[in-house]
């Protein structure tokens, strides 16, 4: 029987589904977080998933990366559910590898016509593989079956061939990417990418048989791999009675026949692809293979083989990320009112990794909730050693993922870490960026709204004139002004006429208004005339260590008889950071 798993953390609409499925006579699995169902996956082997974008644990997307990166499940048709019918989710979801997406509300009719369709795609693919995927002589390091497309070569005996190249006089490594494979499964489905890769593998096969039928290459011995995702390797070792010089020139030429042959556009279940491959020739290294291949988990050793996902997963483990605070200050008294805490990744030895870097890979890889708990847990230990220490009775601002607001624990996790650091919710502003908002208005005002009265201010980041008249139903505290519109104030009179009515609409609401991004002293005196409370921005300081804003607030306390000092924008300011 026909065995299919809902992942789904909605109790009602899963039994809907799963009622709807046994009465098709299909037998169903369920799992209400995303780690659950890629067990149940794992374990049983279904022949279609139905997985909702947004469970308790990691998103749909991380629940994909995981499918796909495993074996034994990299090939099952997956159905994506949300509720968020918007051509950028549905383009985010099938280039993660979703094989359909259906938008909530779902009629049940379109649901079973869309399971049909994936199992039919499914079965029409099986029998297509058993056609092509025998080659008559299967070895370890042959490439052309299903099964030895969809697992990836054994680490240990690729280094074998490695030490088997290093002995001979002249060696080569060929790394081969088909570099369109996430835009043919975003066009396609995920399924079809992989026939792609296998029609490729057959290729690799059927052209280094010929080829050394003719002669062209029968002095280079050629063994083919599949390392995973989108690549292949070609070991290419001379042999003992060839001359490195014609060993080289042989290998030129056996490579560009194969780049002219594996161009070529290609037939896969009526449609035509045209693959984008890139073949590249490096000096045989085993780190090279551990790079192209390296895994998602698993205990492996630390070092340049992991890829990012893991060494971001481990260096939130060991806490091995780092905030820095960016001060905010009032525009009327100069002060430092409150610092924004921002997360950053220095590895030793390395540049550092950009948050625009590491967060798509913890979103990819279902490390954004550990991740948002590490940040809020660590701004509130910072904070609260500052009061210990009797420094400026400053707020901290604190942004909040989709995953945090979407987690039915966030709210008591929250308090539970306010409740060990002794640190009150009035000193906490929780950001929220305004898309986050109004993907569900209504769910958005319940969540605000019981936030508040725990006693948080709510912050509203990137703000635009987009969402004006959504505010009078979301309980905020705080807009904070996109810096798209600060960004030369001075002389964008569109932008001046924007702000200023943000800044009217938000005193007749009683919400305090923050521009982002402040670096000019015109951007600065525009925003003064228009009334805004508060600034941050590179013209009074960058992001700082905690212990570079520890010194710029004591520095602040001693030049006043008040803590938090007025300090002038239009002034040096301390440590260094004078204004532009």
């Amino acid at each position: 029987m026909t065995t299919i798993l809902v992942i789904d953390n909605d109790a009602d609409l899963a039994k809907v589904f799963g009622d709807a499925l046994v009465m098709n006579d299909f037998a169903t699995l369920k799992a209400t977080t995303g780690l659950e169902g890629v067990q149940l996956a794992q374990r049983h082997q279904p022949q279609l998933v139905i997985c909702d974008l947004n469970l308790p644990d990691i998103s749909g997307y991380g629940v994909l990366e995981q499918l796909r990166s495993h074996p034994i499940t990299t090939a099952i048709p997956v159905i994506m559910v949300t509720e968020h019918s918007t051509p950028e989710v549905f383009r985010h979801s099938m280039e993660r590898g979703a094989d359909d997406y259906l938008a909530k509300p779902i009629d049940l009719p379109v649901f079973l016509r869309a399971v049909e369709a994936q199992l039919a795609k499914r079965e029409n693919l099986a029998k297509f593989f058993a056609q092509t995927s025998h080659p008559p002589h299967p070895s370890p390091s042959s490439i052309g079956s299903y099964e030895q497309l969809t697992s990836p070569a054994n680490l240990n005996d690729l280094e074998l061939q490695l030490e088997q190249l290093k002995q001979s006089p002249w060696s080569s490594l060929w790394i081969i990417q088909l570099r369109n494979y996430g835009d043919l499964c975003a066009d396609y489905g995920h399924v079809l990418g992989q026939l792609a890769l296998q029609a490729i593998g057959q290729q690799l096969r059927q052209w280094r048989d010929r080829e050394q039928t003719r002669g062209l290459v029968s002095s280079l011995c050629l063994t083919l791999a599949y390392v995973g995702r989108d690549r292949f390797v070609a070991f290419v070792r001379a042999s003992e009675q060839l001359a490195p010089a014609d060993g080289e020139a042989a290998c030129e030429k056996a490579m560009a026949n194969l780049q002219t042959e594996l161009q070529q556009p290609m037939v896969i279940n009526n449609h035509q692809l045209m693959p984008d491959i890139h073949i590249e020739a490096m000096e045989p290294d085993l780190a090279q293979l551990q790079v192209l291949d390296s895994p998602l988990t698993g205990d492996t050793p630390d070092g340049p083989s992991l890829s990012l996902a893991e060494r971001l997963r481990r260096a939130i483990q060991r806490d091995e990320l780092q905030l820095y605070f960016q001060p905010q200050v009032d525009l009327s008294s100069g002060q430092i009112i409150g610092a924004e805490a921002l997360v950053r990744w220095c590895m030793p030895g390395e540049p550092q990794v950009l948050p625009i870097q590491f967060i798509p890979v913890a979103e990819e890889n279902g490390l954004m909730l550990p991740l948002g708990e590490w940040i809020v847990e660590s701004a509130l230990r910072q904070l609260a050693h500052w009061r210990k220490k009797q420094l400026s009775a400053i707020s901290m601002a604190i942004n909040l993922s989709s995953y945090q607001l979407r987690s039915p624990h966030f709210i008591h996790q929250l308090m539970a870490m306010i409740k060990a650091t002794s640190i009150s919710p009035v000193m906490i502003d929780l950001e929220l960026p305004e898309r986050l908002l109004l993907e569900d208005l209504s769910q958005a005002k319940l969540l605000l709204a019981e936030l508040q009265n725990q006693g948080f201010s709510i912050a509203i980041d990137d703000f635009s004139s987009s969402s004006l008249s959504h505010l009078q139903y979301l309980p905020v505290n705080i807009l904070k002004l996109d810096k798209c519109f600060v960004r030369d104030l001075h002389q964008n009179r569109s932008n001046q006429v924007i702000v200023k009515a943000i800044m009217d609409i938000a005193r007749g609401l009683n919400i305090s208004t923050i521009a982002n991004g402040v670096e000019t002293a015109r951007e600065l005196s525009v925003l003064k005339q228009l009334k805004c409370h508060s600034m941050q921005g590179y013209l009074f300081s960058p992001a700082l260590t905690a212990q570079d804003f520890e010194t710029l607030l004591l520095k602040s306390a001693k030049s006043s008889p008040n803590q938090g000092a007025a300090m002038s924008p239009s002034t040096p300011l301390a440590l260094g950071f004078a204004p532009r």
